[in-house]
């Protein structure tokens, strides 16, 4: 048999081969098309996620400058791409973070006229430049370029001057807002950046902004010869894109700005040379050897002489206040002592008789310095009382309800004496003299809900409402304002609508603050307006300095007290329970707002009868929805307490709010005082209350003498949802003549309570 010319297996060989062949090109289109299309999605979606991080660092710095709050941050810097077992991917994208060479950001034609060694101070630093009237300061920019294989259009991404750019081949694109100048508040706000960053690679790398100088204060630029303020910001990106980043540069500023030009490596800003600039400046630090600031370049200023104690203030060349700077004291021409300034920059000095006390920096070789307090001593001026009403720490800014601005503030003090005494008045006085209208612009009565709010640590209200028009605001005269907690004339106001002065009504409510010995009170006073001729805006009032004078009787006599206060940032928020919550509702509502320099807080919501409760993060304007099982059910009666912390460890108490299950919302009516005085004092009182839910209890009646103390009670058991009477209240024994207080306190069945008070003259 023979096989040679046998040809069956043929056709088996030439179909494997052609398939084989198939294969191998579908191979290489996968490798060809296939692979760099998937490999530029991996790298699109790591661009858009680098660039969200790349501002989650900007936010980061500007909050470590704005509010000392250096949170940590990172950032992807490539991507590799998915595992292939047929194909071939490139080498992992990697990427570059950097900082440049630091470069000049200069402020010029301006000077500051705030006066002491403030303006000496800053005279010098304008005058150190060859021209003149010029304020300048390194700065760095921090750039992000990616290094991907297939993702072309792919933007470097820059960071300066608050704005983020991102930089394609065509042009440039802004990714953030920018904060460097806002014309509507008249301020110019600069974070210098110091560091170094040198990172590359495909890893994810963290960055910790340090705070350097927290901005906490500002000073007031003018032009020097009315033309233009120019603010001259170095910019990392390239010439070749000037008129792109030019263009956003306009965008974001507005009418902030009357003219923007990109050259020669920098962004050239002017401002109107005729308006007068709120300057605020901070250094934060990225990277390796950033350098902080301290005493040695910047200067020493007078806060206060009172009461025997002179307190000064040490800041850095960038206008903030240095903890820890070294401060030689001398009393009379001779040292006592080198003592360092407090986490406030402050140093304070106690003498025991009238004395010149001298405090100095650095050698006391400039005139900025030193500060020199003549006739310091304790008690008034000219041989008056000592006062003994005082301030233990500076004021807290915060934002009233409806606002987007910390444009209020809160002062504590506390009654030293050994006696009881009584509020009856504050009067305010900004520094700052743009800071001319105070308006509460929120319904109903309270702290940031009326223009002067005081409340003692025992509950005892007074407050001061002036009841404006939406366009109108209280004036604030160079005088200071005086506000009454029990009487006064109509308040001069401005209104912007009808461009022109008016008398507005005043309401006060509550009655002149008692404080014990060792009592303590808030004073709330909100908020603080520029008010220009046709428009007003609410200033965020951090860093601004304020005269707040208390007046208060002690022994019947008037005196008064005056603290001189910078306003500080202190983490501070509210928290509420619903107000009406039925027995055995199936959830209820918890809300927070108010927060102020608090990013989350925690809370803790306990139903007292059950002893259970839960805890949740919150943040300022959350509405959170409890779940009634998870403190254990509602009942009738049942107390239910929500406490807000600073922080999960829940050490810092914030706030605090009780609401009462089923206990619904008592009013009083109608609260009429009418004087039947002959030889003894005597009133007749007429009210009207109500419950919603028909639980009334109780109502009492008392009378208060100008001292504080007691002197007739009437009790009324009622019931239901409403109820009326009239009581008769009195002091007998030919009483001197003197203002009462009649208090009405009506109570529920859950021991809710509702209180008003009226005042009565009695001549005696």
């Amino acid at each position: 048999m023979r096989f040679s010319r046998d040809r069956r297996g043929q056709s088996v060989v030439v179909g494997t081969v052609i398939l084989f062949g198939f294969l191998i090109l579908a191979l290489s289109l996968y490798q060809v098309q296939v692979v760099p299309q998937e490999n530029s999605d991996v790298e699109y979606e790591h661009s858009q996620q680098v660039e969200g991080e790349f501002l989650d660092i900007r936010n980061a710095v500007e909050s470590a400058s704005g509010t000392g709050d250096g949170r940590s941050t990172s950032l992807k810097l490539g991507t590799r791409y998915p595992q292939r077992t047929f194909a071939l991917n490139p080498p992992a994208a990697s990427g570059r973070l950097s900082t440049t060479e630091p470069r000049a950001l200069r402020i010029e034609n301006v000077t500051v006229n705030d006066g002491g060694n403030v303006g000496a101070y800053w005279s010098n630093r304008t005058n150190e430049t060859a021209t003149g009237d010029t304020i300048t300061f390194d700065t760095r920019s921090l750039r992000y370029s990616p290094g991907y294989n297939e993702f072309r259009d792919a933007p470097d991404l820059v960071y300066e001057h608050s704005l983020v750019i991102a930089e394609f081949e065509s042009g440039v694109l802004g990714r953030s807002g920018q904060i460097a100048v806002d014309s509507d508040r008249n301020r110019v706000r600069l974070t210098a950046l110091d560091g170094t960053v040198s990172e590359s690679g495909v890893r994810r790398t963290s960055l910790d902004p340090e705070t350097l100088s927290e901005i906490e204060r500002s000073v007031n630029l003018n032009s020097a010869d009315d033309d233009p303020i120019v603010v001259e910001l170095p910019t990392d990106v390239s010439m070749e894109r000037a008129d792109s980043l030019e263009q956003q540069w306009r965008d974001r500023l507005g009418d902030d700005a009357e003219s923007v030009v990109v050259a020669g490596g920098t962004v050239r800003i002017e401002l109107d040379g005729t308006e007068e600039y709120r300057l605020e400046l901070g250094k934060v630090g990225l990277g390796n050897d950033a350098t902080g600031t301290n005493e040695s370049d910047g200067y020493i200023t007078e806060v206060s002489a009172a009461d025997g104690v002179a307190v000064a203030e040490v800041r850095d060349r960038y206008n903030n206040p240095v903890e820890g700077a070294d401060v030689e004291i001398s009393v009379d021409g001779t040292a006592v002592e080198t003592a360092r300034t407090d986490a406030d920059g402050r140093i304070s000095y106690e003498v025991g008789d009238v004395s010149d006390v001298e405090m100095a920096i650095n050698d006391g070789s400039d005139t900025w310095d030193s500060v020199l307090f003549e006739n310091v001593g304790a008690g008034v001026p000219g041989g008056g009382v000592e006062s003994l009403l005082v301030a233990p720490e500076e004021a807290v800014a915060f934002n009233g309800p409806g606002s987007a601005e910390r444009g209020g503030f809160q002062l504590d003090i506390e009654n030293q004496h050994d006696t009881q005494v009584r509020i009856t008045d504050v009067t305010v006085l900004p520094e700052d003299p743009r800071l001319n209208g105070l308006s509460d612009k929120a319904d109903a009565t309270g702290p940031g809900r009326s223009e002067l709010n005081v409340e003692s640590e025992n509950g005892a209200v007074g407050n001061k409402e002036v009841l404006l028009l939406d366009s109108e605001y209280t004036f604030v005269p160079n005088s200071g304002l005086r506000l009454n907690l029990q009487s006064g004339p109509e308040k001069r106001a401005y209104d912007t609508g009808s461009v022109e002065y008016v008398d507005a009504e005043t309401d006060f409510s509550g009655v002149e603050v008692p404080l014990n010995s060792g009592e303590g009170a808030t004073i709330t006073l909100a908020e603080f307006y520029e008010v220009g001729q046709t428009g007003a805006t609410v200033e965020d009032v951090v860093g601004e300095t304020f005269s707040v004078t208390v007046g208060y009787k002690i022994d019947g006599e008037r005196r008064t007290k005056q603290f001189v206060t910078t306003v500080e940032v202190r983490p501070a928020g509210n928290v509420d329970v619903e107000d009406s919550i039925a027995p055995n509702a199936a959830n209820f509502d918890v809300f927070t707002d108010q927060f102020q320099g608090l990013t989350t807080g925690q809370v803790v919501v306990e139903n007292a009868a059950t002893g259970e409760s839960v805890s949740f993060e919150s943040t300022d304007g959350q509405t959170t929805e409890v779940d009634s099982a998870d403190v254990g059910g509602l009942s009738d009666g049942d107390e239910i307490t929500a406490t807000l912390y600073e922080s999960d460890a829940q050490e810092t108490e914030l706030s605090q709010d009780v609401t009462v299950v089923g206990g619904g919302a008592s009013a009083i009516n109608s609260f009429e005082v009418t004087d039947q005085s002959g030889n003894q004092a005597r009133f007749d009182v007429d009210w009207v209350v109500t419950n919603d839910d028909g639980n009334l209890d109780s109502v009492e009646i008392e009378l208060i003498n100008e001292n504080g103390n007691i002197v007739d009670t009437v009790f009324n058991d009622v019931s239901g949802g409403g109820a009326s009477g009239t009581n008769q209240l009195r002091q007998t024994g030919n009483p001197p003549a003197q203002t009462y207080t009649v208090r009405l306190t009506v109570t529920d069945v859950f021991g809710n309570e509702v209180v008003e008070t009226r005042e009565v003259e009695y001549a005696g």
